[in-house]
């Protein structure tokens, strides 16, 4: 099972938190532990965001403190762009879930007119919801069945 590394800004209880979540998270993608490397989580005082990844490091940041369960659900999408940054084949669920939310075959995955549109904020947010099941609280992206079941079955290798 790949790990999860933490640096020296990180507190035991987050660290605690960020484990199981971590665990949680690599539940949904069995199939795909050969090709995610360890991200490191770093716990940030002041970010502009809740969270972010930053792909050339590795590295999540969360802006703490928080509340575990939003902490869980910002873990869990920057641990989703992770696994889209590092896993090759990644690419392959992408027409099928552009598919499955309604965009042109031809969007382009990491831009959009907004956050709320783009195409890659819209799968890290529906791994969070396949993860965490449904929740009250999309950013304004409203998640298909149909898009959940697609990274499902990439993440378990059915097709």
């Amino acid at each position: 099972m790949p790990e999860l590394r933490h640096d020296d800004t990180v507190p035991n209880d987050l660290r605690e938190l960020a484990d199981e979540t971590w665990n949680d998270f690599l539940e949904a993608f069995p199939a795909r532990w050969d090709c995610i490397p360890p991200p490191t989580l770093h716990a940030a005082w002041e970010l502009e965001t809740r969270a972010e990844y930053q792909p050339r490091t590795a590295t999540l940041s969360v802006r703490v403190p928080g509340t575990p369960a939003t902490l869980r659900s910002e873990l869990i999408h920057e641990f989703a762009h992770h696994v889209e940054f590092v896993c090759e084949d990644h690419a392959d669920l992408r027409p099928s879930f552009l598919a499955a939310q309604g965009f042109d075959a031809d969007t382009a995955w990491f831009r959009g007119d907004a956050w709320e549109t783009t195409p890659s904020e819209q799968y890290a947010e529906a791994v969070v919801e396949l993860v965490e099941g449904r929740r009250t609280y999309f950013g304004g992206i409203v998640i298909s069945d149909a898009a959940e079941a697609v990274i499902a079955n990439w993440g378990s290798g059915a097709r």
